[in-house]
């Protein structure tokens, strides 16, 4: 074979091979800041929820005395957006963007309140009721991301 046409051979592959090697790197950093930002996003949002998540725990034992809160519809609210950011929470994981690690800690927290709160589990089940409701929250299964105990 032709001295140039070996010379040429190496300095493609060596540039396919550069070429790959910084697009697998500039993708992860990509992905790595995605996660950062959906981590730091969704920490926020649930630091604004946890007052309230608290609040319902500590004086609601049942839906019945929820509803005649002088706040209800504001409490039902937070309820509702805890829901939201569990879906959104569980849609980016099985998308694979947020790390096994953390979803690990974000779903034992989300059982947490499942399980040691009446009123959300109730609301919740409310809100599965029907399967159109259910596809909203990004889920195929009865409880989704949430776990019975």
């Amino acid at each position: 074979m032709d001295a140039n046409i070996i010379s040429s051979l190496i300095i493609g592959g060596f540039g396919t091979g550069i070429t790959l090697y910084y697009s697998l790197h500039t993708k992860k950093v990509a992905d790595d800041q995605m996660m950062k930002d959906l981590f730091s996003d969704f920490n926020k949002r649930y630091s604004i929820l946890n007052d309230s998540l608290y609040q319902i725990k500590d004086n609601y034992e049942t839906l019945e005395k929820l509803t005649v809160a002088p706040n209800y519809s504001e409490l039902k609210n937070k309820i509702n957006d805890y829901f939201n950011l569990c879906a959104e929470e569980y849609f980016w994981y099985c998308r694979k963007r947020i790390d096994k690690s953390i979803w690990k800690s974000w779903h034992k927290g989300m059982n947490y309140w499942y399980n040691n709160v009446p009123v959300i589990k109730e609301l919740w089940k409310e809100e599965i009721k029907d399967k159109e409701w259910m596809d909203t929250f990004y889920i195929t299964n009865n409880n989704g991301f949430f776990i019975d105990k």
